[in-house]
């Protein structure tokens, strides 16, 4: 039963963030990308906020910032952890909004979800062990982006912010793997939501946009969604999820995101894929399954 649970909290969580992509899309016909992530991400780290009061609360336990952290050293994990993953994520969280002015969900989709290989690839870095599956991996990943651009000449500067941000989520993911288990996770995730919401704020500036309260207003249901919904609820339906569920089958369900960003493109904004692009999401679908097969390791 707890599997069941598990797997059905993940799945949650994988739709919410698929359909997101459609949010964010329909979000940016009043405000701009950088401002759209900005009160996400101010959203979000309310929302967590809240959960960690409510957690604490249920669990008789003192209010105070640093929950379990109570010496220097997890103090500073806990900072350090937010303040690094907080850049990460809003790097490529406003690179994802931006490019996705200039393609479609269901590219941004399937592009986004070439973290899943460019992480176990910048592992190499850290001396990891590589994978058979892996390589095969990365050129039907390449093959796939490929057919879904409809060749190198139509890579647009969407596609190609697009994939520069599912480099920076691997970054994200990485620095989540270094300090999960020294920090509480509503926690960390709670000052890293708060590092992105400066970092995005900061790029406002940069990229000249406006903060035009009405337009915010009009879109506040799709910014909650994508704050509340794909942010802090998402992340809280994986956390819970993860306890009860092994790691591959984990990953496998997270990898159905892709598919439901084109689900959710073709229900919300009626967008379509031609042939060739079909192709190509089919071929980085595989390439994301086979990164979680496990085959012989390759020869060094």
């Amino acid at each position: 039963m707890k599997k069941v649970w598990g797997f059905s909290a993940m799945l949650t969580a994988t739709l919410l963030w698929g359909f997101a992509f459609s949010a964010q899309s329909s979000g940016m016909d009043y405000v701009g990308p950088v401002v759209f992530n900005t009160m996400r991400s101010i959203i979000a780290f309310l929302a967590l906020l809240v959960l960690v009061v409510v957690v604490d609360l249920c669990r008789d336990k003192r209010l105070s910032l640093w929950g379990d952290a109570v010496d220097v050293p997890a103090k500073k994990n806990l900072l350090y952890g937010g303040l690094w993953c907080g850049i990460a994520l809003g790097i490529a969280s406003n690179l994802q909004q931006i490019g996705l002015k200039f393609t479609t969900v269901g590219k941004t989709g399937f592009l986004t979800a070439l973290y899943i290989i460019i992480v176990p690839l910048l592992g190499i870095f850290f001396k990891r062990r590589t994978t058979l599956s892996l390589w095969i991996a990365v050129g039907l990943a390449l093959g796939g982006t490929y057919l879904l651009c409809s060749g190198i000449g139509n890579i647009g500067k969407g596609e190609l912010l697009v994939i520069a941000a599912s480099f920076f989520y691997s970054l994200h993911i990485l620095c989540i793997d270094h300090y999960i288990s020294k920090c509480d996770c509503i926690r960390l995730s709670c000052v890293q939501f708060a590092v992105a919401s400066v970092v995005s704020t900061l790029l406002t500036f940069c990229a000249g946009e406006l903060w035009q309260w009405g337009n915010i207003m009009k879109a506040m249901l799709f910014l909650f969604f994508c704050g509340a919904g794909s942010g802090a609820g998402a992340f809280t339906l994986q956390m819970v999820s993860q306890k009860y569920l092994h790691p591959v089958t984990a990953s496998l369900v997270m990898s159905l995101e892709s598919v439901f960003a084109v689900l959710g493109g073709w229900i919300f904004l009626n967008q379509t894929l031609n042939l060739h692009e079909s192709l190509g999401c089919i071929t980085i679908f595989a390439a994301v399954v086979l990164t979680q097969v496990p085959l012989v390791p390759a020869k060094k």
